[in-house]
């Protein structure tokens, strides 16, 4: 029998699910569908191989709650030490079991770990991974979708500008966790001049993700990877063009290169991918440009290479564009969970 986290997983996506096709009933919907959509191309090879390393330390956040944690130096329900034997955990957290995540580090290639061909890699990788929402709680932020101004440093990234505006509630989580984690962060950061900054999140996560990895390019640290799953929408029109542009969103993703530092994967029929709208007529939540899709049913959690594709750009009719304008499937959980593995799982009994 499921436990009372797990119901409460599955109600929040489906009141989310629920107020989304309400509002496509009844509300504000973007219109402008071309049928010129570009074709999606594949991604590069080492790109697809280590979405499922990326998928995996995302998880791990799931075994992080108010009642369970992971040990150190890494150990967890879900092979932690044994997948990333050099890993060594520096913090976590989470926030009235809603925003939880965890800081790691390691100077081994992350994604050879397993193999016994693994080469060292001096480069110093600090991991911050975010789980989504487990609480009812959790409901109240995420439908929370009145926009805010967005506040940019201004140091080494271009402003956004005075019309840029993010979601309310992530924006608060945004900042709640930045002032958590920051002085973690800060002192890992300074111990070494080669670095890889990863940012990785799921959900509610994904969104938190992307607004600490915009602060901390913003700070000077451009060795940096984000990558989101299932991540909701964040911001208005600005801020998303914006953001694509400071992250790199036009360029073809490729391994070891931060040309591209934002890869935001979304599964077919993910609807979360595809919310929250605003109340608000003269506010509009945007997609970003940057998608890679996994054309793939939510019972395969393995997709293959040729299914994992990149769509140049969020109105593309061949990926989530196109299955919120047809006929959506109404198995919310699994298209919202499914990715590269069965994800949120860690310490719920079925």
């Amino acid at each position: 029998m499921m436990n009372n986290q797990f119901l409460k997983l599955s109600l929040i996506i489906w009141l989310q699910a629920l107020w989304h096709f309400n509002l496509i009933l009844g509300g504000t919907v973007q219109t402008y569908l071309t049928d010129d959509s570009p074709v999606p191309q594949p991604i590069d090879h080492e790109i697809y191989s280590n979405l499922f390393t990326y998928a995996h330390l995302i998880d791990i956040s799931y075994c992080i709650s108010q009642g369970k944690k992971i040990s150190k130096p890494f150990n967890c329900d879900l092979n932690c030490e044994k997948r990333f034997p050099n890993m060594t955990l520096v913090h976590q957290w989470c926030f009235a079991d809603s925003v939880c995540g965890y800081i790691a580090t390691t100077y081994r290639n992350i994604f050879f770990n397993n193999r016994t061909d693994a080469e060292e890699n001096p480069r110093k990788c600090i991991i911050v991974s975010l789980r989504g929402t487990r609480s009812i709680f959790d409901t109240y932020k995420d439908l929370k979708a009145n926009m805010v101004k967005y506040t940019e440093l201004g140091r080494s990234l271009p402003r956004c500008g005075n019309d840029c505006k993010v979601h309310q509630g992530f924006y608060e989580y945004f900042q709640y966790t930045l002032n958590n984690i920051n002085r973690y962060l800060e002192d890992e950061l300074s111990q070494d001049d080669d670095y890889e900054l990863v940012f990785l999140g799921h959900s509610m996560g994904g969104s938190i993700s992307l607004l600490l990895a915009l602060h901390y390019l913003d700070l000077g640290y451009d060795r940096l990877t984000l990558v989101t799953m299932g991540q909701p929408l964040v911001g208005n029109e600005d801020f998303v063009h914006w953001v694509d542009k400071v992250t790199g969103s036009s360029v073809k993703p490729q391994h070891n290169s931060f040309k591209r530092k934002y890869f935001r994967i979304i599964h077919r029929n993910d609807i979360i991918t595809t919310i929250p709208r605003s109340r608000n007529i003269f506010e509009t939540y945007y997609q970003f440009d940057n998608q890679i899709y996994l054309n793939c049913s939510s019972a395969n959690y393995m997709p293959s290479p040729n299914q994992v594709i990149d769509c140049i750009n969020g109105n593309n009719l061949h990926c989530i564009r196109g299955d919120i304008s047809n006929n959506i499937n109404r198995n919310y959980y699994e298209s919202h969970n499914t990715y590269f593995r069965k994800l949120g799982l860690c310490g719920i009994k079925l």
